[in-house]
Formats: C-alpha cells, structure tokens, sequence
C-alpha cells in the first residue's frame, strides 16, 4: 500500500517536470525534422500543401491544427501519413502539445543568441572553499552534479608545465622551474599569478594562441588549389593577429578591423593589415589569373571567390554554415538563399590583388585626406 506521504513524494516531481519549459531547438526541433521536414520543411521542390514548418511566421499559422492532425483517429488524416513510414510516438506528440500549450516558443540560432551572464552556482562550504575564482564555482557544481571529486592539486614541477605548455606551446626551461619552484615555496598563489603574467606577456602567447584564430579563418602562406602558389604578401596579416593577441586588443576592434578596417580605422595600420581576414581563404589562381573572366571557368572561380568570403565571414563570427543556401535554403540554420545572395552582394565588389606591404599610417592617412578634398571639389 502506497501511504499518501509518499504518493505526494511521487507526484510533486511530476508537476515540476510538466512546469519546465519545453525547448525547440532541443526537443521540438529534431521531431519536426525527422518526422516532417521531408514534406513541409526547406525544400521547396518536395514541399506538400504549400506548408512550411521550419520558418516561425510559416508555421505560427497552423499550429492550432497541428495536435488535431498528429492525433487523429483517422489513419488517413493522421500526420505523418502512413505511406511515409513515419509515426509520432506517445512521447513525441506530448512533447509538441506541451510546447504548444506553453506558447509555441521559437529559439534564436544558439549563436545569434545574446551573451548572459549566469548566477553563480550555490555550493556547501566545503565545495565553495574549494573554488579560487567564479570559473571554479561552475567547475565544482557540475563535479558534484556529476558524483565526482575534483583531482589534487598539482605539484609545483607539474604546474609550470602545464601553464607554459598551454600558454606559449613550449616547455619551461630549468631556471624556469627552478626559479618558480623557489618562489611557491615562499608564496604559491603569488607565484603562480607572476607565472601567468609573464607568459601572457610573452611573443611566444600570440604565436601559440593567433594559431587557434589563423586556422579558424583558413590562413595560409599559399593559395591552395592546383598550383597551390606562395603568397608573397600574406604574412603580414598573420603578424597582425599575432599582434593583437599580445597587446590584449579588444575583440570588437579586433572584428572590425578584419571586416571593414579601412572604411571605420582610416589611415591606421591595422585598419588595412586586418582586411587580410576577407583574402585568408583559398584562391583559385588558375580561374583568376590564367582563364578569361568570360570563359565559364572564369566566371565559376570568382562566384566561388565571393562564396569563400562570405562563407569565412559567417563560418568565423556566428558559426554558422551559410554556404549550404548558396545552393538552397538552409536545411538547419535559420537561413534562405535570399539571405545568402543579399550577403553576397556586399562582397560582390571585392576582388583580390596583390598589395606590397609598408606600414605608413602617416602616408596613408595623407592620402585619405587628399581623397576626401577631391571629392569635396
């Protein structure tokens, strides 16, 4: 016999559960997409009914008809229909009724989404001594989450390994470690900021961590393709992002000198060596340089030209696979070839040329003026 204490015990965390908020992206999404998409998603070929079900406006207007269809008694009207080889489980369809019943919510693509700073977690005393810095709090909360205990602490020797590997790529020197080994002994905490300092001072950080960034943006000395050419005036763009991670610039600077650099940073040196970010990827120098821009060949090279740039620009700052609607609309993310195109456009007037490199911000910036003064006459 069931007493009624424990029947509230086992009720109360089902009212809990139903209270959470159901989540598209995570739980509704990927039952739409298995389940209808193949007839009223972003294929316009396949579409049936003229019903779309992957775009919010599309589908807000059909959502009160949605439950009814997906549970009808009618095999026939059912949906999915049966010749489809699909069928909503007992847990799906509660799923889509209880997103429905809440509002019908839609999320934002996850990086379009706006940064929020989270509370920090709450922990028991032993677990919040344990925590150096707000970074630890999370650490520890989903240790305890996960039923596990933080691993000890790292001896001295262990430590500068570890942070000079992470920090600059290589291994400490002996006097290195003999001299931090000294200083922890006397003061670990203070030992181990003036660790962290010097190594972030360091060239050897920009060289380790620019790396991570030059590989996002497809950086490379030479063009790639066939003939896979050097590309003589390349590095400076490299040198740059080296630069910018020692000084410590900020990141908004750090997008903006790489996408518009010359039109918001006039006459400034990083305002042009950033806009190396557009020409990082690979560039077809035979469609270029050896076939007419009026030959077929020509003209595929410089579309594909266009697609790298905007591709780069999505793939880098909203991770996001643009270059899937350059052939259709986009299967999974929240974009249409209209959006592709438009932002194609922008880049339609770029091309690619070879720029010696000399850093004069003063004769750049003089020529800026005199450009202005003859367009003012």
């Amino acid at each position: 016999m069931i007493r009624p204490l424990k029947l509230i015990c086992l009720i109360a965390p089902l009212g809990i559960l139903a209270a959470e908020p159901i989540s598209y992206d995570r739980e509704v999404r990927p039952i739409l997409t298995t389940n209808c998409y193949q007839c009223h998603g972003p294929d316009g070929e396949a579409r049936k009914g003229d019903l779309r079900l992957d775009m919010e406006a599309e589908a807000r207007e059909v959502l009160k008809e949605m439950v009814p269809r997906i549970t009808h008694k009618d095999p026939k009207e059912r949906m999915p229909p049966i010749k489809s080889g699909k069928k909503l489980s007992t847990s799906e369809i509660a799923t889509i009724r209880t997103w429905i019943e809440q509002g019908a919510k839609w999320e934002a693509h996850w990086s379009l989404k706006p940064l929020k700073r989270p509370a920090l977690p709450k922990l028991p005393a032993p677990q919040k001594d344990w925590a150096r810095n707000s970074i630890d709090l999370f650490i520890r909360a989903k240790q305890a989450q996960a039923g596990v205990a933080p691993s000890t602490e790292a001896d001295n020797r262990t430590l500068i390994r570890r942070m000079t590997f992470d920090l600059t790529g290589l291994p400490p020197t002996p006097k290195e470690i003999a001299e931090f080994e000294t200083a922890a002994r006397k003061n670990r905490d203070k030992a181990i900021s003036g660790l962290a300092d010097r190594l972030l001072a360091s060239p050897r950080y920009g060289e380790r961590w620019g790396r991570h960034w030059l590989d996002v943006v497809k950086y490379a000395d030479t063009c790639g393709y066939d003939k896979d050419k050097l590309r003589p005036n390349a590095w400076p763009y490299r040198d740059y992002v080296i630069r910018s991670f020692n000084e410590g610039k900020p990141y908004a600077r750090f997008v903006q000198e790489q996408i518009a650099g010359d039109a918001l940073f006039p006459g400034t040196a990083d305002g042009i060596l950033g806009l190396g970010f557009i020409a990082a990827g690979p560039w077809d120098f035979i469609g270029h340089v050896e076939v007419p821009e009026s030959k077929i060949d020509g003209r595929v090279a410089r579309h594909i030209d266009r697609d790298e740039m905007v591709s780069n620009t999505l793939n880098t700052f909203t991770s996001a696979t643009i270059q899937c609607a350059r052939c259709h609309d986009h299967k999974f993310d929240p974009f249409t070839q209209k959006h592709y195109y438009s932002l194609q456009s922008v880049f339609a007037a770029v091309d690619r040329a070879e720029r010696p490199y000399g850093a004069q911000p003063g004769l750049a910036k003089k020529k800026s003026d005199l450009s202005q003064r003859i367009t003012e006459l």
